[in-house]
C-alpha cells in the first residue's frame, strides 16, 4: 500500500478543487440562508459537473464511466466536502455505485454519468441505512433528483418537496409513494462480498466528505487566529486558542489516515475486511469532525454562529454527515459485535440490518 496520493491523484485534486470552488461561488455562506437554498445546480451547472467526469467516475466502462479506484473518488468527496459544495454529487454518485452493484441496465447508468438522469439514495427514516422498503424511507443529497431507487423492491420512487435537515448545503425529501414504472427496471442482488464493499464505498465517501469539511473549518480558524487582534495581539497567540488548533490539526491528520486507509481497502480487501475499516473510519471521522468544526466556532468566538461567518455552516454539515450512514455509536456496536462474539454471534450482528 502507497500511503500518498498519486502525482496524477494531486493533479486531479486540484482540478477537484477548483470547480468546487467555483461551484460554491455561486452562493456565499456569510449573506444568509437563502443563498445556500437557491444553490440548487441549474442545468448549465450540473452540465459542468458531469463533462467534469465527476458522476462517471467510479462507473465502469461498460456503464458509461471511468472504472476509478475509491481512493480517486475519494479525493474528488474530500473537495466536496471542503467547499461546502450543495450540488449533490455524493448523493449521486452513492446512488450509482448501488444500481451498480445490483447490476441495473447499463443504459440507466449511462444516463447517470451524463448528467441526463438525476438519482438520490433511499435512506431509512433514521437515515443510518440503505432504505428496504418505500414507507418511511428519505431521498438524501436529494437536490434536483427526479427519483430515488429502491433495490430491493425493483422500484423507482418520485419524489416530494424538500424537508427541513440540519444540513444547510444538502436537501432531503420523501419518496411520495408511487413507484414510477418499477417493471422497467430489473435489478440482481448482490452476494454477501458485494454488499459489503457496497456499505464500505458509501461509508468511505461520507468520511472523506467529513475529512474535508473539518480541514475547511481549521483552515478557516487558522485564518481568523491569525488576523483577528484582541488586547493588541492576534488571538492565534493566546495559549487557548493555540490548543484548540493544535488539537484540531491532530484530529484532521488520524482522520485523513484512517479516510485513506478505508478508501484504499474498499479496492483491495475482501468485503468483510473493507467494510471493517470503513466503519472504524467513519466511526472515528464523525466524532472528530464534529469537534473541530465545533472549535472553529470557539475560535471565531460570537460570529461563528451567525452569518458573519460559514463556520456553522461547516458544524451543520459535520453534524448531518455523523449521522448519515450511522454514527460512531453505530458503528462501534456493529465491530464490538464482530469482534468480540463468537462466529454465531458475529453472523447474526452482520445480518442484523439494525446494525447495518
Amino acid at each position: 500500500m502507497d500511503i500518498q496520493l498519486s502525482a496524477e491523484q494531486r493533479a486531479f485534486r486540484e482540478s477537484c478543487g477548483k470547480l468546487a470552488a467555483d461551484l460554491a461561488a455561486r452562493w456565499h455562506l456569510g449573506r444568509g440562508p437563502h443563498d445556500v437554498a437557491s444553490a440548487v445546480p441549474d442545468e448549465a451547472a450540473w452540465s459542468r459537473v458531469a463533462e467534469a467526469g465527476w458522476l462517471a467516475l467510479r462507473l465502469r466502462e461498460e456503464n458509461g464511466g471511468a472504472g476509478a479506484s475509491v481512493v480517486d473518488v475519494t479525493v474528488l468527496v474530500e473537495q466536496l466536502g471542503y467547499h461546502a459544495v450543495a450540488a449533490p454529487v455524493l448523493g449521486t454518485v452513492i446512488a450509482a455505485e448501488q444500481l451498480q452493484t445490483w447490476q441495473a441496465p447499463p443504459g440507466l447508468l449511462q444516463e447517470i454519468a451524463e448528467g441526463a438522469v438525476r438519482v438520490a439514495p433511499a435512506l431509512d427514516r433514521d437515515l443510518t441505512g440503505f432504505a428496504g422498503t418505500a414507507a418511511e424511507a428519505l431521498a438524501w443529497d436529494a437536490a434536483g433528483a427526479e427519483m430515488a431507487v429502491i433495490p430491493t423492491s425493483g422500484a423507482v420512487h418520485g419524489l416530494g418537496g424538500p424537508l427541513p435537515f440540519t444540513d444547510l448545503t444538502r436537501e432531503v425529501r420523501p419518496l411520495d409513494g408511487r413507484p414510477v414504472d418499477p417493471s422497467s427496471l430489473t435489478l440482481t442482488a448482490p452476494g454477501d462480498d458485494a454488499a459489503a464493499r457496497l456499505d464500505a464505498f458509501a461509508l468511505s465517501l461520507l468520511t472523506a466528505d467529513l475529512l474535508g469539511t473539518m480541514q475547511s473549518a481549521l483552515d478557516a480558524a487558522l485564518d481568523h487566529a491569525r488576523t483577528r487582534v484582541q488586547f493588541g495581539a492576534p488571538i492565534g497567540s493566546f495559549q487557548a486558542v493555540q490548543q484548540l488548533l493544535a488539537d484540531s490539526h491532530v484530529l484532521v491528520e488520524a482522520t485523513r489516515s484512517a479516510s485513506y486507509y478505508a478508501a484504499w481497502a474498499a479496492d483491495a480487501l475482501d468485503g468483510r475486511a473493507a467494510s471493517r475499516a470503513a466503519r472504524t473510519a467513519k466511526a472515528f471521522a464523525s466524532r472528530s469532525a464534529v469537534e473541530v468544526c465545533e472549535n472553529a466556532v470557539q475560535v471565531f468566538g460570537g460570529i461563528g454562529m451567525t452569518w458573519e461567518a460559514p463556520a456553522h455552516v461547516r458544524l451543520r454539515r459535520a453534524h448531518a454527515d455523523r449521522r448519515v450512514l450511522g454514527d460512531e455509536h453505530h458503528h462501534q456496536g456493529v465491530i464490538a459485535d464482530t469482534e468480540f462474539s463468537g462466529p454465531a454471534d458475529a453472523g447474526r450482528a452482520e445480518a442484523d440490518p439494525s446494525r447495518s
